[in-house]
């Protein structure tokens, strides 16, 4: 039976504006893969040129053009929401962008509308925002914690050093995903990939080189031929000596390389990056590195 292609959903108010799609109503609905990349193509994003670089990506990799991706984009939440609530199309990835600078009452409804989406649709979510820092506490709430496992956040254009940029690293997530392979690419290496208790997808290998730096992680895969399992993940994250503070009492993973006031954070342990991937996911881990803290 044939699969079906995997739903991205790009949610931003800042598509470049075309005369002729706005004569013919473009962006009052769901644009379509061939428009977004129209766009991407033909005009300039200014600050935006890391998503119009995401959005070529997309759509010019192998797995898009055998129609296993199909990338959408909505100018507002509203119009995927409408999208869903109809049973027209159902998401699977989520590009949601926080900030609505042509229309700054709609980034006081961000907030809301994130979790209208988290409730009506089994899709993985990127937060993505320029304010990556200042919303981290607000996605730490309590309303979120039940969806925690289908959000990340992500700075736009944001790159930890010898690291993936957030944009190649939703890329990676979505040709993942979409490939359905068991193999992801770092520096186009393939690296081949096995499910086991610590990564449940090729995509999750992702996390390893964001958390560990990409040179580090393919000098590691260099000594193992390349091939990922339980056992090679164990000595990856052993030999980093990475560790993370958790207050068991308050249930908050603390990153160590946050300034935080040692005796606000108190009683706490340490655990080794290994222990925090054993315990809880290693998406939890990253995201603590990410966000400076998180609620488990």
């Amino acid at each position: 039976m044939e699969s079906r292609p995997i739903n991205v959903f790009l949610l931003d108010d800042e598509f470049p504006l075309d005369d002729e799609f706005r004569r013919n109503g473009v962006y009052n609905s769901a644009i379509s893969t061939e428009d977004l990349y129209h766009l991407a193509v033909n005009f300039d994003w200014g600050s935006l040129s890391d998503l119009q670089q995401l959005i070529k990506k997309i759509v010019t990799s192998e797995a898009c053009k055998m129609g296993n991706i199909n990338l959408v984009g909505f100018s507002t939440p509203t119009q995927a929401l409408s999208e869903i609530a109809k049973g027209i199309m159902f998401p699977n990835v989520i590009i949601y962008d926080w900030e609505y600078l042509n229309a700054p009452i709609y980034s006081d409804n961000a907030k809301s509308w994130l979790l209208e989406l988290l409730k009506n649709s089994n899709a993985f979510i990127f937060v993505y925002s320029k304010k990556s820092e200042d919303i981290s506490r607000l996605l730490n709430g309590k309303e979120f914690m039940e969806f925690s496992n289908n959000f990340q956040l992500f700075h736009k254009g944001g790159k930890r050093e010898a690291s993936f940029s957030s944009e190649e690293f939703i890329h990676q997530y979505i040709i993942s995903a979409a490939s359905r392979s068991g193999e992801v690419s770092i520096n186009d290496i393939p690296i081949q990939f096995t499910q086991n208790q610590y990564l449940e997808t090729a995509a999750d290998l992702l996390y390893l080189q964001r958390i560990l730096g990409k040179e580090y992680v393919l000098d590691e895969l260099k000594k193992i031929n390349f091939f990922i399992d339980a056992a090679s993940v164990e000595k990856i994250l052993n030999d980093s000596e990475g560790f993370i503070l958790y207050n068991e009492e308050k249930k908050v993973l603390f990153s160590p390389l946050e300034n935080f006031d040692e005796e606000k954070i108190k009683p706490y342990i340490k655990l080794s990056y290994l222990d925090v991937v054993k315990q809880f996911k290693i998406s939890k881990l990253e995201d603590t590195l990410e966000r400076g803290f998180l609620f488990i």
